[in-house]
């Protein structure tokens, strides 16, 4: 899932060639997800002792009208230098086909003057070109065989139901410059759907005994030297794109998103 990345990862969800995606159709429930974020205890942290906070996760939309996702992230940190809090807030609105896209996204840390991202992509003769507001006024050249966010979910979702274990992708999401582009590399295990171990809101309602995949992705800077990712999300993902057991690992230190509530949207009729 699309999930934003925070200051804290210098980069929401927010979850991949620019082609057509296979047209079966994958259906994409409208929904709205609470998620409890705390330390994760199985990964040393370093100068981190603590962590809370909550993401906000609502997806609306189908392929004709295309697709909206607001997000909200914020969290709190316990570190030996004090408390920090990171708040992320990201509107993103991207057509059905993957060609167009607008995004806003707002990185604030402990209450200063937010960094702001903000304008719109366009993909024109297969490359993709932005023209950013914010953080200044610009126009940057993609290039080809980038993807869209919810282009990356439905294309995750596909390889995942076709059994394919790897999906490597470029993927822009407008933060947290809009104009940076990631290469992801997505590891995809096998679906399952015993409920065995998974949080009761993710047993109720029209995720009960949907099928779910595990998949991490990790994030490289495009261009960058480095072998090492940026960041990696993990996460298992529902054949309807609904997302639980998250985790954000930042390198120094890595955060977990519990599925705390999950409510299905109403949903519009779509005859693509």
């Amino acid at each position: 899932m699309p999930f934003a990345r925070s200051v804290l990862a210098a980069a929401t969800i927010a979850l991949v060639g620019g082609t057509a995606l296979p047209a079966a159709a994958i259906q994409l429930t409208p929904h709205r997800a609470n998620y409890a974020i705390s330390l994760d205890g199985s990964k040393p942290a370093n100068r981190v002792n603590g962590a809370d906070g909550q993401i906000v996760y609502e997806l609306r939309g189908n392929p004709c009208a295309g697709y909206s996702v607001q997000l909200r992230q914020s969290t709190d940190l316990a570190t030996e230098g004090g408390q920090v809090n990171s708040a992320v807030s990201t509107a993103t609105w991207e057509d059905g086909d993957g060609n167009s896209y607008r995004f806003r996204v707002t990185n604030t840390l402990n209450g200063e003057t937010p960094e702001e991202a903000d304008g719109v992509a366009e993909r024109k003769d297969g490359r993709l070109v932005v023209k950013a507001t914010k953080p200044e006024a610009d126009t940057i050249q993609l290039g080809k065989n980038v993807m869209l966010p919810t282009q990356h979910v439905l294309r995750l979702i596909n390889s995942a139901e076709q059994g394919e274990p790897i999906l490597e992708a470029s993927v822009f999401d407008g933060s947290p410059d809009a104009k940076k582009v990631y290469d992801t590399l997505s590891v995809i295990g096998r679906g399952m759907s015993d409920p065995k171990g998974l949080e009761n809101a993710a047993t109720s309602g029209d995720l009960a005994g949907r099928t779910r995949y595990p998949v991490t992705v990790s994030y490289y800077e495009r261009g960058a030297a480095k072998e090492t990712p940026d960041y990696i999300i993990s996460f298992d993902i529902f054949d309807n794109g609904v997302s639980r057991n998250l985790k954000l690992d930042y390198g120094e230190f890595a955060l977990r998103g519990t599925l705390i509530s999950y409510e299905a949207l109403p949903k519009e009729e779509c005859a693509k």
